[in-house]
């Protein structure tokens, strides 16, 4: 159906805001508010209105949350995109030779990539809006996927999990595997998920969690949704391009960071909202395909808004319900974590429940992204002892002989940022590479900044390199890691959880605090040779 032609507020039947599916109480804003107090911060990225403390404004979020006729005529602002790009270090499967090269031809072949990824943010105080209602929906969407059995399939975005996190996500697939025996694991992707989301199904959905049968959202509840599905955005870099925008000059003559509409040419708030409509600056999210008889279905959601990570999850309710039940009855292994995929399977039922997968979420019209799809066989290797193995490989080879080397044929299995073999855990790799790059390219700037012309000194301030990159920081990859190669650990709230018992991962991250330090000592030993050349060759023009 054309999603212009559904109906607006003003056209579905009159309600009364009071006693139809009110969401707010003061129960839940009461939790809501003692959660978001408890982790805030001011963000301050740019958009249109400045940075909200919450502290200080909450009376204002709860006076608008608290009314239905409130959050139904609100008028939220358009979002402000940029691409958020990620280095991954990994192996180049596209290189000639492609999977099939051996395994020392293999190591030659890593190299840097950059993922790029358009996150999408709300306005400062719709951010809040959404967060308000994503904490309420969130109750809803548990307390039915457990009415109907299949709580424990779904890991991302949920808030009941005991404080589970990936380390205890990823050890129950990797026991599973250990307990089963022989089996084959298949890690699918779902293409584009957040921009296939398609808008009616996901109203279907939505009313499915609220128990709505006419399907039909409450009034604020649908100026959510449509301005989730029909949401407009800008571009925050185009935007400065186009109003040749000097940032750097702004803040020396201004003294303050400024908003977007502060950069902006224009008497007030509207007018300058008509200049960057007027210049075709704010896009509309009219992504859709042309259907039989004229009608159009229509797609796609922002990533990024505190709500849409919910929503992705309550568009699947239905698929993880069917795959979760099949997987009880037909005795496999099934999991999903947002666009991720996995499942645990009897080795001659790949095919078959490969196949099933890619059908039924066809009928979501989403697509599994054929070329991420890992399949690992595990089975005995010729000392007895379960490994996995390159499943795609293997189905070239006929048998092993002298001349096939059976390890050119293992591969690992990745799932949540670890790696696991059938009987050894490891951090992922390239999860490892990404935190060795990094930590290169803070020590640079660290040295740098200390030995600039412009230092007041040649003291480095180590303390916040150390926070970020060593064990010696409260919260970072390094304690990450160190927590998950444990059998037990302790979490920031004090509760004892379960690692994966894991001495690989100690190896991997063992001389982590050396390597810091010899890095550090390079360069700013360097550094130092550059500013004595530097004097010397002042002094010599003097």
């Amino acid at each position: 159906m054309d999603s212009d032609s559904e109906e607006c507020p003003s056209a579905q039947a009159p309600i009364n805001f009071r006693n139809y599916l009110m969401m707010f109480t003061e129960e839940l804003w009461t939790k809501w508010e003692n959660k978001t107090e408890k982790k805030f911060e001011i963000k301050k990225y740019r958009h249109f209105d400045h940075p909200v403390n919450f502290l200080k404004s909450k009376d204002e979020i709860k006076s608008i949350v608290s009314s239905q006729a409130k959050v139904a005529s609100h008028p939220f602002k358009p979002l402000v995109k940029i691409l958020l790009k990620t280095p991954r270090y990994k192996y180049q499967d596209e290189i000639a030779g492609g999977p099939y090269l051996s395994a020392k031809e293999r190591k030659k072949n890593y190299g840097l990539e950059t993922k790029v990824r358009p996150i999408s943010f709300a306005s400062h105080m719709d951010r809040f809006i959404y967060g308000f209602y994503s904490f309420c929906l969130t109750e809803k969407y548990q307390n039915y996927i457990k009415s109907k059995g299949f709580g424990d399939c779904v890991y991302a975005y949920r808030n009941d999990l005991n404080e589970k996190c990936n380390i205890q996500f990823a050890k129950e697939v990797f026991d599973y595997i250990k307990n089963v025996g022989p089996c084959t694991a298949v890690a699918l992707d779902v293409k584009g998920y957040f921009d296939s989301i398609d808008h009616l199904l996901l109203k279907e959905k939505w009313c499915k969690i609220l128990g709505v049968k006419n399907n039909e959202l409450p009034l604020d509840q649908y100026n959510i949704y449509r301005s989730l599905t029909r949401y407009s955005y800008v571009n925050n870099n185009t935007v400065l391009k186009h109003f040749n925008v000097n940032l750097e000059q702004y803040r020396k003559s201004t003294k303050k960071n400024p908003t977007l509409t502060d950069l902006i040419p224009g008497l007030n708030f509207k007018d300058k909202f008509e200049q960057i409509r007027s210049k075709n600056l704010i896009v509309q999210n009219n992504s859709h395909e042309e259907l039989d008889y004229g009608f159009k279905r229509y797609y796609g959601i922002p990533q990024g808004s505190p709500i849409s990570a919910l929503l992705s999850n309550i568009f699947l309710i239905d698929f993880d319900q069917e795959i979760y039940e099949l997987s009880q009855n037909e005795n496999f292994f099934y999991r999903r974590y947002c666009d991720d995929l996995i499942i645990v399977v009897p080795d001659h039922k790949v095919k078959y429940y490969q196949k099933l997968l890619s059908d039924l979420i066809g009928k979501h019209h989403l697509k599994i992204q054929t070329k991420k799809t890992e399949t690992i066989r595990f089975a005995k290797d010729s000392l007895g002892k379960l490994r996995g193995f390159d499943q795609d490989k293997l189905g070239r080879v006929i048998g092993f002989d002298e001349t096939i080397k059976e390890a050119d044929y293992f591969k690992n299995l990745q799932y949540l940022g670890f790696e696991f073999n059938g009987h050894k855990t490891f951090i992922r790799s390239t999860s490892l590479s990404r935190y060795f790059v990094k930590m290169h390219k803070r020590i640079l700037k660290t040295v740098y900044m200390s030995y600039s012309d412009n230092a007041h000194g040649d003291k480095i301030f180590k303390k916040q390199l150390f926070e970020r990159y060593s064990h010696l920081g409260k919260r970072n990859f390094l304690t990450y890691a160190i927590n998950s190669s444990k059998k037990h650990y302790t979490n920031n709230k004090g509760d004892i959880k379960e690692g994966m018992d894991s001495p690989e991962i100690k190896g991997q991250i063992s001389r982590h605090f050396d390597i810091l330090l010899k890095e550090l000592k390079t360069k700013t030993n360097q550094r130092i040779r550059v500013k004595a050349r530097k004097k010397k060759l002042a002094k010599v023009r003097r």
